[in-house]
């Protein structure tokens, strides 16, 4: 079965084709620049011999070590060698010529004729005695010892008073007094090597004794007693004593200039004996606190 494709479009009839008609020109291609940053699918550039490095060094180290890990593989083995030391053939025979006799090799390692003989006989002796010992083995059977429980009892008590009565306690200051009596003091005279002919003078001091001092001490009050004329008393009588009244004459000015001024008072130690009378106290010199 074949198959031919048909033109659908030439049913239509509506196409005006020339025969004389030149062909027309397939369309141009413009192709752009790439301006893309990717890379492209194509194979890498191979790569130019003339600009190949010559004489480059074989790898080394570890690089050197997986490209010729396998070049040792299929090496051989190194054939033995013979060795240097040579050996005698019989070197470990005796050269003597001399041997053992038989009776002193019979002695040493043992008859043969006899061996198994002798092996039987200690085999069989060997199977009495175990037999002799099952035997006695099973006619001896054990017993038990039984006893009460009473008589337990008086065996543990006569086993408690024996060794209540081995015991000896030694008493409080048991042996004080024998341990002591024959003490004696020992002293030891220290030899002088180079003795002194003068005798060395010691200084008697005097002893001190403690005086005791009997002191009489008078405290006073924590706080002084009030003094109602304390203020009006001072007053008055430094204000009379050193020159009377303070408003009085005190000399006449246009005078001499070392003429008199007037008398200052008494003199200023006679401060005690004051002569003016006490002022009475009234609530106009009532002095304020």
């Amino acid at each position: 079965m074949s198959f031919q494709n048909k033109n659908l479009y030439d049913l239509l009839g509506n196409d005006i084709e020339d025969e004389n008609a030149a062909p027309a020109l397939p369309p141009k291609v413009v192709t752009k620049k790439a301006t893309t940053s990717k890379k492209a699918d194509a194979a890498p550039a191979s790569a130019d011999p003339a600009k190949a490095r010559k004489n480059k060094k074989a790898p080394t180290g570890n690089e050197g070590a997986l490209r010729s890990k396998a070049n040792n593989k299929d090496v051989d083995a190194p054939a033995s060698t013979p060795t240097k030391h040579t050996k005698k053939a019989f070197d470990r025979h005796s050269r003597t010529a001399k041997v053992d006799s038989p009776k002193k090799f019979k002695q040493g390692w043992g008859n043969d004729e006899t061996r198994q003989y002798e092996g039987e006989v200690e085999g069989a002796q060997d199977a009495e005695a175990e037999l002799e010992g099952e035997a006695a083995e099973e006619e001896a059977e054990p017993t038990v010892p039984q006893k009460s429980l009473q008589e337990y009892l008086a065996e543990q008590q006569a086993k408690q008073q024996e060794l209540e009565g081995a015991k000896k306690l030694r008493q409080a200051n048991e042996g004080a007094e024998d341990k002591w009596t024959a003490e004696e003091k020992i002293e030891k005279q220290q030899e002088a090597y180079f003795a002194s002919t003068a005798a060395k003078k010691t200084k008697a001091k005097a002893h001190k004794e403690k005086v005791f001092l009997d002191v009489e001490a008078h405290f006073a009050d924590e706080q002084p007693a009030f003094n109602s004329n304390r203020g009006g008393a001072r007053g008055e009588s430094r204000g009379g004593a050193r020159g009377g009244s303070r408003g009085g004459f005190r000399g006449s000015r246009g005078g001499a200039r070392g003429g008199s001024r007037g008398g200052r008072g008494g003199a200023r130690g006679g401060r005690g004996k004051e002569t003016s009378p006490k002022p009475a106290l009234t609530e106009q010199n009532f002095p304020s606190l």
